[in-house]
């Protein structure tokens, strides 16, 4: 295990509570009852399978005040407050730290914009990196932490802003969902905006949802179709994953029509997913975290579910029989 795999796991068995809220499920139009001839489905995370929206996001103040608490709560675990004050002594340290975060990453995509990059991915352990760098100039020593050199701190640093700024956990039934469509002979795959911290969380929140059945996400998802944001330095709804995967779906013999992509985002999931060649499935188990964008009668997914519990029953491994053919 890595330094900042074991980091995250202390900090998830220590710290994470119950982020229960109630779920807004809600449903919408899709153009089928129910689908056949899935050999593949490609899973979205945030928002379609990680419950990531917390109850301070509603308001704009207040997910400002929310996230400047977690930029606060980070600086003061690494050390950071006191050489932020000295940096900018007008602002609060966490104002400070926040200003530089969301500086550099506006910066990196203003560059990856001027070479042509639509939509722009950044690896944020280099945000972080760059960040602790700026602190060192001001006499900021990471020695004290014992969490290895300048990049593992800052992959720990990132994680554990993370980890106070999202919500935690799968939405209910994910794991039994995904269990149920594996049995089915169905490969399991990922496309999602994402950073290395993604897989880390996901088999985090597996063993919990599985009561420790299950130890690591890739015994549900198939390595070879779970392609992430940073690794490319490319985000949806870019076509740049969606062509990988369309590369890597070849490799096993799988067409992108017997795949099914399933998101949260009519415009960043639904639409480049159609656009690919695949068929769509929408998830609107929680009005706050999946988006329409008031595209409902231009862009419609395939198939629409509320709860996880539904989704195995809509999709078929095995070619549709003339006697369920829709009339």
């Amino acid at each position: 295990m890595s330094l900042v795999a074991e980091f995250a796991r202390e900090l998830h068995e220590r710290e994470s509570v119950d982020n229960f809220r109630p779920l807004s499920p809600f449903r919408t139009f899709a153009q089928a009852e129910k689908l056949f001839d899935v050999h593949a489905v490609i899973f979205d995370v945030y928002g379609t399978l990680v419950n990531y929206w917390m109850p301070a996001y509603t308001g704009e103040e207040g997910k400002l005040a929310f996230l400047e608490e977690a930029f606060d709560r980070t600086a003061r675990q690494f050390g950071m407050t006191d050489f932020l004050a000295v940096m900018n002594p007008a602002d609060p340290p966490a104002k400070t730290l926040r200003d530089f975060y969301h500086g550099l990453i506006a910066l990196d995509h203003e560059k990856s914009r001027k070479r042509g990059i639509e939509y722009p991915e950044v690896k944020i352990e280099r945000i972080w990196e760059l960040i602790i760098l700026m602190l060192k100039r001001h006499g900021y020593s990471i020695d004290e932490l014992d969490l290895g050199d300048s990049a593992e701190v800052s992959r720990c640093v990132a994680y554990y802003y993370n980890f106070h700024a999202l919500g935690r956990g799968f939405f209910p039934g994910v794991v039994d969902a995904l269990t149920a469509l594996r049995e089915k002979n169905i490969k399991l795959g990922i496309v999602s905006n994402a950073q290395f911290y993604t897989p880390i969380d996901l088999t985090l929140f597996l063993r919990d949802q599985s009561n420790n059945r299950l130890d690591d996400y890739l015994e549900l998802f198939d390595v070879d179709l779970v392609l992430m944001s940073y690794q490319v330095g490319r985000a949806k709804p870019g076509k740049m994953l969606f062509e990988k995967l369309y590369d890597a779906l070849y490799e096993l013999h799988i067409l992108p029509e017997q795949t099914v992509f399933v998101g949260n985002d009519l415009i960043s999931d639904i639409a480049p997913a159609r656009q690919a060649g695949m068929r769509t499935a929408f998830f609107s188990g929680d009005r706050a975290s999946s988006f329409t964008h008031g595209r409902e009668g231009s862009v419609v997914p395939d198939i629409a579910f509320s709860g996880w519990e539904e989704l195995p029953d809509l999709l078929s491994f095995y070619e549709e029989k003339p006697s369920e053919s829709r009339k």
